[in-house]
């Protein structure tokens, strides 16, 4: 039997076979279950982001009936059923032919026979006479049918569609699609919808006649003992035992997030030099050093330079100066350097609230800090910077209904505590 080896086990992006920590406590697994199975209802799974949300309806639904697309890109309510139909390898247009056969029977002879294919094969009967046979061919081509397709293939059927990042798409494109899952639902089609936490309402905000429709399934940030099972069920399976004091912080550093967990996990082993299942029990006991060897080498695996110089920088201003605030370990900095130190400091989240955000700034700077205008609209350009310079990406979040500051991806905040970088920036 071979060995297990270490990128088998710890397995940052895809489904975790040896690591996957079940939340008995809030029996999640369970909810979910019964809200796909209510007839009716679309299922709102809300959460952090990199909190386990997609891996949970995989373990539920099973891949083979999972369904996946993402918000993120759409830019018609239709696009949500041709990806449904684009992961059913659908065409998108068919041919159909009809074909209709018919026949005639003719009294022949002599020299008439011999224009006819068949009495020229000889096929004439004893009566004198010859059966003729005409093909009529017709051709029609369809085009695929959106949600009138997709309910004729999987209404009714195990297969479940799981709408990731419901909160990407537009405003507008989202009043649409909710209308249609709407109807997706009633037509007996199983809709799950998945969001960060404070977007987990977005399906119902886009349509209010969802209300009573929307089962809501909420995660949260994964405490520091799912975090840390992560690592000792891992560990064990590579017969290995790593001290209390460095799980602790390594769980604590995910900031929540299992997926993190699993990438930090996973540096330990390229650090240590651990490729394989250990044929023996082996006890390590990490130092100082090399725990922050393995923050710095797993921080790698994103590098978030170009972005945290442009929110750092801020929008260009002409004629106008800057007011900066000196900052108790000796630096000094602008509102969007007050907002990018708060984010990075203790204890390491993903997301904020206003008031936590006008804290943690507080807390940093020496005496003067900036005002909540100063931080809301700081909040506003490195939102719409980020849109602007990274179309693609999602990687900070302003919601300004709610005033919260969301870091998608856990990884920013893991860059701008662990990367070298951070030293040029502050």
């Amino acid at each position: 039997m071979s060995k297990k080896k270490a990128t088998d086990v710890f397995t940052p992006g895809t489904f975790p076979r040896y690591t996957y920590v079940s939340n008995e406590e809030s029996r999640l697994e369970g909810l979910l279950s019964d809200a796909l199975e209510t007839p009716g209802q679309v299922v709102s799974l809300s959460g952090p982001s990199k909190s386990g949300k997609t891996v949970l309806v995989e373990k539920v639904v099973g891949l083979d009936n999972l369904i996946t697309i993402t918000g993120a890109g759409l830019v018609e309510p239709l696009d949500v059923w041709d990806r449904v139909l684009d992961w059913m390898r659908t065409p998108n247009q068919v041919t159909l032919t009809d074909t209709s056969i018919g026949s005639i029977k003719i009294g022949v002879g002599g020299k008439a026979a011999m224009g006819i294919p068949l009495v020229a094969k000889g096929e004439i009967n004893a009566t004198g006479e010859a059966a003729y046979s005409s093909t009529t061919a017709r051709s029609e081509t369809r085009h695929r049918g959106g949600l009138q397709q997709v309910q004729k293939d999987i209404a009714n059927s195990d297969f479940v569609i799981l709408i990731d990042d419901f909160h990407y798409m537009p405003r507008n494109i989202q009043e649409e699609v909710a209308k249609q899952l709407k109807e997706a639902v009633r037509l007996g089609i199983k809709i799950c919808t998945a969001a960060v936490r404070h977007r987990g309402d977005d399906v119902v905000r886009a349509n209010p006649e969802l209300r009573g429709r929307v089962t809501t399934v909420d995660l949260n940030y994964w405490n520091t003992a799912n975090l840390k099972n992560i690592a000792e069920l891992g560990f064990d399976a590579l017969n290995i035992s790593i001290d209390r004091t460095s799980l602790n912080e390594f769980a604590s550093e995910a900031a929540g997030s299992p997926q993190l967990m699993q990438a930090i996990c996973l540096n330990v082993c390229f650090e240590l030099g651990i490729r394989h299942e250990r044929d023996t029990k082996t006890d390590l006991t990490l130092s100082i050093d090399q725990r922050k060897a393995i923050l710095q080498r797993t921080a790698l695996t994103a590098d978030f330079r170009s972005l945290v110089e442009i929110l750092d920088g801020g929008p260009r201003t002409r004629g106008t100066e800057r007011k900066t605030y000196k900052f108790k370990d000796g630096g000094e900095g602008d509102a969007y350097r007050c907002i990018l130190k708060a984010v990075s400091a203790n204890p390491p989240l993903l997301s904020f609230g206003y008031n936590d955000i006008l804290d943690r700034v507080h807390a940093i700077c020496d005496k003067e800090a900036p005002v909540g205008s100063s931080i809301i609209g700081s909040c506003q350009q490195m939102d719409k910077l980020a849109r602007e310079k990274f179309p693609n990406e999602r990687t900070i979040d302003w919601d300004d209904q709610k005033s919260v500051l969301d870091i998608p991806d856990p990884y920013l905040v893991f860059y701008l505590r662990w990367s070298d970088h951070l030293s040029d920036v502050f």
